[in-house]
C-alpha cells in the first residue's frame, strides 16, 4: 500500500485508491479523508503542464452552494507515483456518478421536473453565487454533470479550476465569440459565456445525448453565423413548447438578447413568454469574396479575412471591399468602427506593405469587435493569450504566434471599440502595454519567457533545473536551488533565461539594475557570471528568510574560485579563500557576496600588482641593459682598463706626492 500523502495538514490522500469516476481531463482523482472528522473529499492530483485557475480557486473558498464540486483546499505535494512535486485540489465528493460517463453516452431523457428542479434551479442559484464572486466556469458540459445525490434527484457542476477556461469544451457548447477563439485562447469570458453552455448542456438532457464534434470547425462556424446558434445546435429536434423558449432565450448569439440569470429564475417562477425568433445578422446588398468564398454578412467576412490573412491585404485595399463597406453593407455603425481603428480609406491605402498583418487585424475588429482578436492566424481573446503560451511554451511556432500577437499592439484598438464595459480588462490591457518592451529585451530575465510569467501570474517557474519542484512563489526558489546543488550532476550555474524570468515578474525587489548585469557578455573579468547571479540570489535568501543554505553556498565556492585566483597577492589570495570557506558555512549567500563586494581589497590588491609590474618592468629594464653591455666585452674590457689605470696612477700620484711632501718637512 502506498504511503498516505498529506495535504495542509489536514487532508489524506490515498495514492493506492484512485477514483476513475472523478477524473478531469488534466487530473487524476483519488480518495481522500479530512483527518478530524473523517469525511470523504475527492483528491485531484493535477498534471503540472496545465495551468490551474488559481484566481478561480481562491474565489472559490468558502462557497455556500452544494450544486458545485466546491475547492476545499489546495497544495502542492510530494507525489511518488510521477517522483516530481504535483498540485492538487481537494474538492466535494459527489454522492452519485456523472450524469453522461462519457461523450458517446447516452441517457434516458430528464423530465420537465428534472430539468427544472433538478438541474436548472439548482445551477442557477450556484451560478449567481459565481457572478457574485466575479467569477466564471467555463467547463460546463453534460460530461463534467454529477448527481449530487445517491437518489438522482438533483445535479452539480463538476469543477472548474484543474485547466484553463473552456479547453476542454467542444465548440458546440461554446457561444459563438468563444468558438471562434483558439481552444486555448477563449479567456474567461462572462455569465453569458456559461449561460450559453447551460443552454446547449440543457439540450443534451432533454434529448438524451451529446452533441458530436462537428469534422469540420470551421463550416460550422459559418452556419452559426449566417444562420444562428439555435437553428445549428437544435436542427430538427422536437421539442415542447416550454423548453423552446428557455432555450431560444440561451441560444441567442447577441450577448445583448441572451437570457440573465434573472430571466432563467423568472422562467422557474413560471413567467412564460412568446419564445424569440432568431435575429439573423443583416445581409449585405451583395456579397464580397474572400479566399474563394462568398459572404454576405459582415460578421462573416470579419471571421473570412482573418482566416486568410496573407491574402486579404490586397481586398482590403482594394475598391470592392470600400464599395462593400460602405454602400452594399448599409451599416453606418460598422463603417464607423472600422475608420476609428484604421483611419479610414486613407489610413488603409497609407499603410505600409510590411504591415499588412496588422492591417487586417484592425479592420477585422472594425467589423466585429466582439469577436476574439485575430493576428495572423493566432485567433484569442486578451486573456486567453497567457494560457496559450503556457500550454505550448515549447513549441517554436506558437512562441512566434504570441510574439507576433503582443507586437501587433492590437489591444488597445480592440479597447477602442468595445461596445460594453471591459474594467476586468482594463488591467490586463495595461499589462499587453508594457509587453513589447519586455520582448524585445534579448537578456536573461526578458523576452518571451519573461512574457509567460507576466501573463501567467500563478504559473510554476518552468526551469528546466526545478520545474519539478513546482515553485510557484520566490520564497521557494532558494530551497529548490538548494536542493539542485545536493544532486551528483548540477547545471553549471544556478540560473537560466526561465528563473531569471521568473524572479523579475515575481518579486517587486527584482528590478532592472539585477537583472541587465546578467546578461552583460562584454564584461571579461573572472567569474563575473557567477558573481551576478550570487548578487541576485542573494538578495531572494534574504527577502525570503530562508535561513541557511550549505549546499548552494558550497556551489558558489567553487563558482567564485575564479575570482578568488584573480587576487595577485598570495596572502591576500590565501586570506580571502579562507574567508569564503568561513562564509559558505553560514550558508548565507550574503556573508559569501560580501568578500567579492569588497571593492577596497580589490583595489589594495591591484594597486599592489600595478607597483609590482612597475618594478618588475624597471628591472627588466636594467636587466636588459646589462645584457647588452656583457655583449660588448672588448670595448668594456678597454674601458674598464682606462677607468682602473686612471684610478692607479691617481692614487699613485698622490701617494708620491704625499711622501715627497713628508720628506721636505722632516
Amino acid at each position: 500500500m502506498a504511503d498516505v500523502v498529506s495535504v495542509n495538514d489536514r487532508f489524506d490522500i490515498d495514492p493506492g485508491q484512485p477514483l476513475p469516476d472523478y477524473d478531469s481531463p488534466t487530473a487524476k482523482a483519488y480518495a481522500c479523508r479530512d483527518g478530524g472528522n473523517k469525511a470523504d473529499y475527492v483528491a485531484l492530483v493535477c498534471d503540472p503542464k496545465y495551468p490551474l485557475r488559481v484566481e478561480a480557486i481562491n474565489a472559490l473558498k468558502g462557497f455556500p452552494n452544494h450544486s458545485l464540486m466546491r475547492v476545499q483546499d489546495h497544495g502542492v505535494v510530494n507525489w511518488t507515483l510521477t517522483s516530481r512535486r504535483m498540485p492538487v485540489l481537494i474538492v466535494d465528493r459527489p454522492r452519485g456518478g456523472r450524469v453522461f460517463a462519457s461523450e458517446d453516452d447516452t441517457i434516458e431523457p430528464f423530465t420537465d421536473e428534472q430539468l427544472t428542479r433538478g438541474f436548472l434551479t439548482p445551477l442557477v442559484a450556484t451560478l449567481r453565487e459565481m457572478s457574485q464572486r466575479g467569477v466564471t466556469h467555463r467547463n460546463i458540459r453534460p460530461n463534467n454533470l454529477f448527481y449530487s445525490d445517491s437518489n438522482r434527484r438533483s445535479v452539480m457542476l463538476g469543477e472548474c479550476i484543474s485547466s484553463p477556461p473552456a479547453l476542454f469544451q467542444s465548440d458546440a457548447y461554446e457561444s459563438l465569440e468563444s468558438a471562434m477563439a483558439d481552444r486555448t485562447a477563449r479567456g474567461d469570458g462572462s455569465v453569458l459565456d456559461d449561460l450559453f453552455s447551460v443552454g446547449v448542456t440543457l439540450l443534451s438532457l432533454v434529448t438524451g445525448k451529446m452533441l458530436p464534434e462537428d469534422p469540420d470547425p470551421q463550416r460550422a462556424i459559418f452556419d452559426r453565423i449566417n444562420l444562428g446558434s439555435y437553428a445549428c445546435l437544435v436542427g430538427g429536434t422536437r421539442l415542447q413548447m416550454n423548453m423552446v423558449e428557455v432555450l431560444r432565450g440561451l441560444l441567442t448569439d447577441e450577448p445583448r438578447e441572451r437570457w440573465t440569470i434573472r430571466d432563467v429564475e423568472l422562467w422557474l417562477g413560471g413567467r412564460r413568454l412568446t419564445p424569440k425568433q432568431v435575429k439573423l445578422p443583416q445581409k449585405a446588398a451583395r456579397p464580397l469574396m474572400v479566399g474563394g468564398g462568398s459572404y454576405e454578412n459582415v460578421r462573416s467576412v470579419a471571421h473570412a479575412i482573418g482566416r486568410n490573412w496573407n491574402t486579404a491585404a490586397e481586398l482590403v485595399r482594394g475598391q470592392d471591399f470600400d464599395n462593400w463597406l460602405r454602400r452594399s453593407l448599409g451599416n453606418e455603425n460598422v463603417v464607423e468602427s472600422v475608420n476609428k481603428i484604421t483611419g479610414g480609406p486613407n489610413g488603409i491605402q497609407s499603410a505600409p506593405k510590411e504591415e499588412d498583418p496588422r492591417l487586417i487585424t484592425r479592420v477585422a475588429i472594425g467589423l466585429d469587435p466582439a469577436a476574439p482578436i485575430r493576428h495572423k492566424g493566432f485567433s484569442a481573446h486578451i486573456d486567453g493569450v497567457g494560457p496559450t503560451l503556457a500550454l505550448n511554451f515549447n513549441d517554436e511556432a506558437t512562441r512566434q504566434k504570441v510574439a507576433a500577437f503582443i507586437a501587433s499592439r492590437s489591444v488597445g484598438p480592440w479597447m477602442s471599440v468595445q461596445t460594453r464595459s471591459k474594467q476586468d480588462l482594463l488591467g490586463l490591457f495595461a499589462k499587453f502595454d508594457k509587453l513589447p518592451t519586455l520582448l524585445n529585451s534579448s537578456g536573461p530575465g526578458y523576452g518571451i519567457e519573461r512574457v509567460l510569467y507576466e501573463l501567467n501570474e500563478d504559473i510554476h517557474c518552468m526551469s528546466p533545473m526545478i520545474e519539478h519542484l513546482y515553485v510557484t512563489d520566490p520564497a521557494e526558489v532558494i530551497p529548490s536551488l538548494e536542493a539542485v546543488a545536493q544532486q551528483s550532476r548540477r547545471p553549471p550555474i544556478p540560473m537560466d533565461r526561465h528563473l531569471a524570468a521568473f524572479l523579475g515578474a515575481r518579486s517587486t525587489d527584482i528590478d532592472d539594475r539585477m537583472l541587465r548585469p546578467l546578461g552583460n557578455s562584454s564584461d571579461t573579468r573572472p567569474a563575473i557570471d557567477a558573481l551576478n547571479v550570487l548578487r541576485l540570489l542573494a538578495r531572494i535568501q534574504t527577502l525570503s528568510r530562508n535561513g541557511p543554505m550549505p549546499g548552494l553556498s558550497h556551489w558558489f565556492v567553487e563558482l567564485m574560485k575564479p575570482a578568488v585566483n584573480a587576487f595577485h597577492n598570495l596572502k591576500a589570495r590565501t586570506a580571502v579563500e579562507n574567508s569564503v570557506m568561513k562564509a559558505s558555512e553560514s550558508g548565507q549567500l550574503g556573508e559569501i557576496l560580501k568578500i567579492f563586494d569588497d571593492q577596497r581589497a580589490q583595489q589594495r590588491d591591484q594597486q599592489g600588482y600595478q607597483r609590482a609590474q612597475q618594478e618588475f618592468t624597471q628591472c627588466a629594464i636594467q636587466i636588459a641593459q646589462m645584457n647588452l653591455d656583457l655583449q660588448n666585452k672588448d670595448s668594456l674590457a678597454a674601458e674598464v682598463g682606462e677607468q682602473a689605470a686612471a684610478v692607479v696612477s691617481g692614487v699613485v700620484g698622490s701617494v708620491g706626492t704625499t711622501a715627497i711632501v713628508i720628506l721636505y718637512l722632516v
